[in-house]
């Protein structure tokens, strides 16, 4: 029976439809970790965002992240589970800049984030909002300047200790 070709077809096609009413129904575990209910996954989403948009708005005025413009965003209301939502859709580079460093912190800051994830939300995060460290120096001193610059100041060095001095007679 179980090797019969139109019994193996049928049992896909249930399986895919009780996948598909399961899905509608919300009665997936998919984007909710074991423990958690979804009502307490989705509390931590909206905690998660509010804590990205905050350190968002610190980065900016310690100027780590350029201000956006009011135009950079484009404010839509969406109708979800009955509640109309606000979702700002960006309109410019700067705005999906933003947009992308947002989701990035909330990916690293997130509790719902698996651990294997975070080190590659932390380097966008640092990527995106501190500077590098300078790979190379650039000196313009030659070798007998700073000889000279050595001498000049090993000269005027005092210790302040006349034990051993003598004076000439």
């Amino acid at each position: 029976m179980k090797r019969d070709p139109e019994f193996r077809k049928r049992l896909r096609l249930r399986s895919r439809r009780n996948a598909a009413s399961r899905v509608a129904k919300k009665l997936t575990r998919i984007g909710v970790p074991s423990g958690w209910t979804r009502d307490r996954a989705d509390m931590q989403r909206v905690y998660d965002g509010i804590k990205a948009d905050l350190l968002l708005d610190k980065m900016k005025a310690e100027g780590m992240v350029d201000e956006t413009k009011p135009g950079d965003f484009e404010v839509l209301y969406v109708e979800v589970g009955g509640k109309k939502v606000e979702v700002r859709v960006p309109k410019t580079k700067a705005g999906m800049a933003e947009a992308a460093l947002r989701e990035a912190v909330i990916g690293a800051l997130s509790p719902l984030t698996h651990a294997s994830a975070k080190p590659t939300y932390i380097k966008t995060v640092l990527d995106w909002t501190m500077a590098k460290p300078a790979q190379t120096s650039h000196v313009n001193l030659n070798s007998e300047d700073w000889l000279a610059a050595a001498l000049k100041d090993n000269s005027t060095y005092d210790d302040g200790d006349d034990e051993g001095a003598t004076e000439a007679p």
